[in-house]
């Protein structure tokens, strides 16, 4: 990602995870449940009790909300409210009620093995980890806690709803189809853009891919070309600014633009690039990441869903809720 071209998205979890962040990445552990809005739900305005919320009768204390939010990075509050931080609790208590409805369950070893597993992946020892959750004032026990509640509630996603969600193969065609793998040259001005395209005539396609990377790393204003020499990899459609995709999209592989390409960022020379692997190389890989975009998008129609069947009532002052 860079201010070149590419669309703002979010931060790697593994990265938040073990960074500033443990509690914003524990709570998000089922992709979709955090953050969000409600749907239903009776909320009233209230009298500054300790009770903010009611979900089929189980309470939550204004001390539980403060304890809560206090876990919240400084850097994160900007985006995440009170309101909003209420809200995804109501919706993780009436799945966890869901669960023990439908006798959904995890044992103490499978919060264990998830925790050791996370753990491995991000390369940090026990140590390493105790230190981190001290800094945040997280003490384990309060870990294992929101991994139980996490994992029982995907256990729930798994039974209840993720069954729902399919791939086809068109699907997976289609995916594939709709990628570009492209590298490019950033400059400030049209005329530096018409000297690059000059110097790339001539040169075989065999040669082109090297060449331009060479060029990519001497005139590019990208600051991602230190790292990538002008490669971009690959990314669909709405990753790029409109003018870079449709540019990319019309040529052919190892084809170049033979006019500036021009963005709110520069003057582009973007060469294409053959896909980084064949469609029966990636259908898996592709698979799996649509599983997960639908799985992920049924998730809030189906707490909608159990929210309409829930009595929730909020006595929380200023609380607002979407009734769209």
């Amino acid at each position: 990602m860079t201010k070149s071209h590419r669309k703002k998205k979010g931060r790697n979890l593994k990265d938040v995870f073990f960074g500033a962040a443990v509690f914003v990445v524990l709570v998000a552990v089922v992709a979709g449940l955090i953050f969000l809005s409600s749907k239903s739900g009776q909320l009233r305005m209230g009298s500054g009790n300790d009770v903010v919320a009611t979900v089929n009768g189980e309470e939550i204390t204004a001390a539980y909300l403060d304890e809560q939010y206090s876990r919240v990075p400084a850097e994160y509050q900007s985006i995440i409210t009170k309101e909003t931080l209420l809200n995804q609790t109501i919706n993780e208590i009436i799945l966890i009620q869901e669960a023990e409805k439908k006798g959904v369950s995890v044992s103490a070893e499978d919060v264990t093995q998830e925790i050791e597993s996370a753990m491995l992946q991000a390369g940090v020892t026990p140590e390493q980890l105790d230190e981190r959750l001290a800094e945040q004032n997280i003490t384990r026990e309060y870990l294992e806690e929101l991994y139980t509640k996490q994992l029982t509630i995907n256990a729930l996603l798994e039974k209840a709803v993720f069954p729902k969600a399919t791939v086809t193969q068109e699907e997976v065609e289609q995916f594939y189809n709709s990628r570009i793998h492209a590298m490019h040259i950033l400059v400030e001005s049209e005329k530096d853009a018409l000297e690059a395209i000059k110097d790339l005539e001539g040169i075989s396609k065999n040669k082109i891919q090297a060449e331009f990377a060479k060029m990519a790393g001497v005139r590019s204003t990208d600051p991602s070309v230190t790292q990538n020499d002008g490669d971009l990899g690959e990314f669909g459609p709405g990753q790029m600014v409109p003018q870079f995709e449709q540019a990319a999209l019309a040529l052919e592989d190892y084809g170049y633009t033979e006019e500036p390409i021009q963005t709110q960022f520069g003057y582009h020379v973007i060469l294409r690039l053959p896909k980084e692997g064949s469609l029966e190389e990636t259908a898996t890989q592709i698979e799996e990441s649509l599983l997960v975009q639908k799985r992920s998008q049924l998730v809030p129609s189906y707490i909608e869903y159990l929210r309409k069947d829930a009595e929730v009532v909020v006595t929380f002052e200023g609380a607002v809720v979407d009734e769209s």
